[in-house]
């Protein structure tokens, strides 16, 4: 399979994913000369793109230099896939090694998180310190504490720990992330479901000396998600294509998904499905678009026919 030109890969803007700063979404856009910018898109943010030219490689982004390396295949990638990165650039990319377990040890802070994504709902994981909330919000948490900081070693092994006392896994699937949101308790509720969570995680897991343990101090992230605005019902986008057109106004943004209102009705997207698509500015209506209906409100797999439009 032939990558991009080189001539399309430096006169493109491409889209490298959604993002979270300082508590903002924002639209991740690399330019021609390799710079990347972040658009933000909170809740009440109109957008327009029409995608263009062919999908490929978003790269590897390095954290600690603050820039994206491009990948030197221009491999492409298909149209369906939420991973918009190839496997050699994914081999070496710094994120994908600390999660594989592969960094030992880099020399930074982490910290160790719970998060709460609904009734039942917990995941235990861990960022670097540097990155502030960021991680969390990316994550879609509706709910959050710390349970500790240190060096990367220690905080493992206390996630490792805890992961294997089954009280917290290390992992949570996206649509069932997906359906809690319209199973919401109110916040007191929310908070105290994850400070007794806490509390278990507490009495029942031994810890590493070397880490700084963290009082319960849960952060409640619905309304910054503009969770408290859900629709009854929306329809999903399940794949792009060259050509097509993804436009509304952002309802809510929640992790890597954008929840846009649409003259069609609610419109779900997940994010990952428009990384590595060339992106240019338009005011035209969606279309090309494949779809289908969701009710998570009744329903926790939501699949209903395809439709197109």
């Amino acid at each position: 399979m032939k990558g991009t030109s080189v001539t399309e890969q430096q006169t493109v803007w491409r889209a490298t994913g959604l993002y979270w700063n300082n508590r903002t979404p924002g639209i991740g856009l690399v330019d021609p000369t390799g710079t990347e910018h972040i658009e933000a898109v909170p809740p009440g943010t109109s957008l327009g793109y029409q995608l263009g030219g062919s999908r490929c490689c978003v790269g590897v982004w390095l954290a600690q230099q603050r820039r994206r390396q491009p990948c030197p295949f221009l491999h492409p990638i298909l149209p369906p896939a939420t991973r918009a990165q190839c496997d050699p650039c994914g081999a070496v990319d710094p994120g994908k090694m600390l999660a594989r377990n592969i960094t030992l040890d880099d020399g930074r802070r982490y910290a160790l998180y719970l998060a709460w994504f609904g009734s039942g709902l917990t995941k235990v994981g861990l960022t670097a310190t540097e990155r502030g909330t960021d991680r969390l919000a990316e994550q879609g948490a509706l709910a959050f504490t710390w349970l500790a900081h240190g060096r990367l070693p220690a905080v493992r092994a206390a996630e490792q720990r805890i992961s294997a006392s089954g009280l917290a896994p290390q992992r949570r699937r996206r649509r069932v992330k997906l359906a809690a949101w319209w199973k919401l308790p109110d916040e007191t509720q929310r908070r105290d479901e994850l400070g007794a969570a806490y509390q278990q995680i507490i009495e029942a897991v031994p810890w590493p000396a070397d880490l700084d343990r963290e009082a319960c101090a849960v952060v409640d992230q619905v309304e910054l998600f503009g969770l408290d605005a859900l629709p009854d019902s929306c329809q999903e986008i399940t794949g792009l294509s060259s050509g097509a057109v993804l436009s509304g106004t952002v309802r809510c943004a929640v992790g890597r998904d954008l929840l846009l209102d649409t003259l069609h009705g609610p419109l779900l997207t997940d994010t990952r499905l428009l990384a590595g698509w060339p992106l240019h500015l338009t005011n035209a209506m969606p279309t090309s678009l494949e779809i289908r209906a969701c009710d998570y409100a009744r329903s926790n797999d939501g699949a209903d026919q395809a439709s197109l439009f």
